[in-house]
């Protein structure tokens, strides 16, 4: 079970970058033409861009693992068949996603404050 968790916690990590690379082109129709510039100009982040960009990460990582741990505690459910410390065991996960999510949550929120704060 635990290898499972590893593996799909570990391929959610990998799939993000490739989701937020994909995500560039959605606007795009098929067929349009794609206009390259003909140079590329590399731009520097300040520290607020470089902190928003940590905290994007961390939320999203967070929201993954908290809906794996909801899914598992939804299989303990399921499979406990009345036994009272299953079911206890199950609840105290899904008590804990919920947590996972407040925090992730808390964890944009105060990316937000801080930004409005210094007038960013």
């Amino acid at each position: 079970m635990k290898k499972i968790i590893l593996t799909l916690i570990l391929a959610g990590c990998l799939a993000l970058p490739v989701l937020s690379l994909a995500q560039e082109d959605w606007d795009v129709p098929v067929g349009s033409p794609r206009i390259v510039p003909e140079q590329s100009q590399l731009t520097t982040l300040s520290v607020m861009d470089t902190l928003e960009i940590i905290a994007d990460w961390i939320f999203y990582i967070l929201l993954f693992v908290a809906a794996i741990f909801i899914v598992i505690a939804g299989v303990n459910f399921v499979t406990a068949q009345g036994d009272p410390e299953k079911v206890k065991k199950a609840r105290d996960m899904v008590m804990y996603a919920v947590i996972g999510i407040i925090v992730a949550l808390l964890a944009r929120g105060i990316v937000a404050l801080i930004n409005v704060a210094i007038g960013g």
